[in-house]
């Protein structure tokens, strides 16, 4: 009888196991698939956030190359202002 028990002991334990290894392998599958999900999120996120950042940018760039071009039209007529007043010297 002793013999008998402990086969059936150690069927029990071998389903047990391969219960317990299902389990873990079932858990596994669902938290990879929670992780895809988030790292997903935070893509979208991510995508979110650049592509405003890229909109800045180049809102920015524009409004650096339009002050860069009224700062050479002042320089430009301040030049002009200067060689009109160097030509125009009043007699001393």
């Amino acid at each position: 009888m002793n013999e008998e028990l402990m086969r059936y002991l150690q069927a029990t334990e071998e389903r047990l196991g391969q219960r317990l290894e299902n389990r873990i392998a079932e858990l596994e599958e669902r938290i990879i698939g929670y992780m895809r999900d988030m790292q997903t999120e935070l893509l979208k996120g991510y995508l979110s956030a650049q592509e405003q950042a890229r909109a800045r940018d180049n809102a920015l760039e524009a409004r650096t190359v339009a002050l860069e071009t009224r700062a050479a039209t002042v320089e430009n007529r301040l030049a002009e202002i200067e060689k009109k007043l160097l030509l125009n010297l009043p007699a001393a």
